[in-house]
Order: structure tokens, then C-alpha cells, then sequence
């Protein structure tokens, strides 16, 4: 079977990828093209900042930093064979690390929830599931003494979510084992690990590193320029302002 050009791919063949067609790591640049395509990555149109004077709409992320780009996981995810193939890409990276067994992976909500079921199919265990209710984390699945949990996110920035899991599974079972890993499918943050206090340092494990641009509010050139921050995955309608914020 001839390796695919993912590159030149339209969003009807993105579409059609099949998940066992790609046996090798997928490169940045072909992640990122798979998110254009769908439209699950938005970078500030500068030129029509400083040409134009659309200052417009610039994204506020979850760890409350000021970004000129964001990927939105709910639309990379939502076809059914791109979640697949992004779980397959995460899994290969965790069984080419791991040096322990998997008793349960956890996909951080909302994020990777489903991710997650996908990620445990392929590593070959079972899924523990969490969910997010009225904007806390709760953990619904019993983990036992001495089993291992794997946790997984869609994105890192700065780890936020990650820790919030960390800590709430080790709340209810203090003597679990946390994998000592965070995959991710974008580590947009730069970050090498995730430091959780008491629990200790998470590296991170990455389908693709793509930084982008972040600052905080007090120093954030673009809320300088008059444009005003947005959270662009808080609802439909902010998501539909940035995105045409500056057309």
C-alpha cells in the first residue's frame, strides 16, 4: 500500500482517510494541513490588521493567555476516521514509551473524551471515564490500588486540564499510578512536561509540536491594537465572530 500524500489532499480525501493506511508518525506540517482543511485552525490575519484596520476578534485561551492562533479539537475530531487516525498516532507514541502496563486511559474533558475510547482501543485497555458538569471535572469510573491510568489531552498549552485530572484521580485513589506521560495531539505550548505539585513532573508526549503565539492580557500586543479578546470554544457564536472578525 502506497503511503498517501496527505499534503495535497482536499477535505473530500481528508475525509476518506482511512486510519490504516498511515503506519508511520505523522510529520507537523500534514497534521496542520488535515486542521486547515476542516477548519480547525485559525491564526490572526495580520495584513488586515495593519492594511485594512480590522483589529477585530483575537482569541482568550483556557489558561486565560491572549493567542493569535488556536486549533478547535470539536471540529479536527469530530469526523469519525480523524479521530481514529489521531488516536492511532497517539497510541503509537505511548506504546513506543511505555515501560509499564495501562489498566484505564482517561481523555481529559471536554476535549479528548472521545479520543480517549480510541486511544484505549488501540493501546488494548479499558476506558475510565470523566466528564466535565457546570465547569468541574468528575471522575465516574473505579480505579483500584496499584492499577495505572493513563491520562490524555486533545491540546496542551499550558497543562491546565491535565493537572486538574491528575489531581482528581489521585484524590480518589491515592495509591493508583499515574503513566507518567501527557499525549497530546498539538503541544502548542512548549512545554516539555507538565508539572503537578505533589504528583510530579508529566512529559509531554506530542503527535505534533506547533507553537504558537501567547501572552498574557497585560502584555499582549493585539489587545494593544484594539483588538478584543475573545474565547473562540466558549460557545457556536464565538466561534463564528472570530472567525469573521476581520473578512
Amino acid at each position: 500500500m502506497s503511503e498517501p500524500n496527505i499534503l495535497g489532499m482536499d477535505l473530500n480525501a481528508i475525509l476518506g482517510l482511512e486510519e490504516k493506511e498511515i503506519r508511520r508518525y505523522l510529520t507537523p506540517d500534514e497534521v496542520v494541513h488535515i486542521s486547515k482543511t476542516l477548519g480547525a485552525f485559525w491564526t490572526y490575519d495580520y495584513h488586515a490588521a495593519d492594511q485594512d484596520g480590522k483589529v477585530g476578534y483575537h482569541a482568550r485561551l483556557k489558561a486565560g493567555l491572549c493567542s493569535d492562533a488556536f486549533f478547535v479539537s470539536k471540529i479536527l475530531l469530530k469526523p469519525l476516521n480523524i479521530r481514529r487516525i489521531m488516536a492511532g498516532q497517539i497510541a503509537m507514541r505511548v506504546l513506543d514509551k511505555l515501560s509499564t502496563p495501562v489498566h484505564h486511559v482517561i481523555g481529559v474533558p471536554d476535549g479528548a473524551t472521545d479520543l480517549g475510547l480510541g486511544v484505549a482501543f488501540f493501546v488494548g485497555t479499558h476506558l475510565a471515564a470523566m466528564e466535565k458538569v457546570d465547569g468541574n471535572m468528575k471522575l465516574l469510573s473505579t480505579i483500584f490500588e496499584d492499577e495505572y491510568v493513563l491520562l490524555i489531552e486533545d491540546f496542551c498549552t499550558r497543562g491546565t486540564g491535565f493537572t486538574e485530572a491528575a489531581r482528581l484521580v489521585k484524590a480518589q485513589q491515592p495509591k493508583c499510578n499515574l503513566v507518567p506521560f501527557n499525549p497530546v495531539i498539538i503541544n502548542r505550548g512548549g512545554l516539555d512536561s507538565v508539572h503537578v505539585e505533589e504528583l510530579g513532573d508529566f512529559k509531554v508526549l506530542p503527535v505534533v509540536d506547533w507553537r504558537v503565539n501567547d501572552w498574557s492580557p497585560e502584555e499582549c500586543p493585539l489587545c494593544k491594537m484594539g483588538s478584543t479578546p475573545i474565547k473562540p470554544k466558549a460557545t457556536d457564536e464565538n466561534l463564528e465572530l472570530i472567525t469573521h472578525s476581520q473578512l
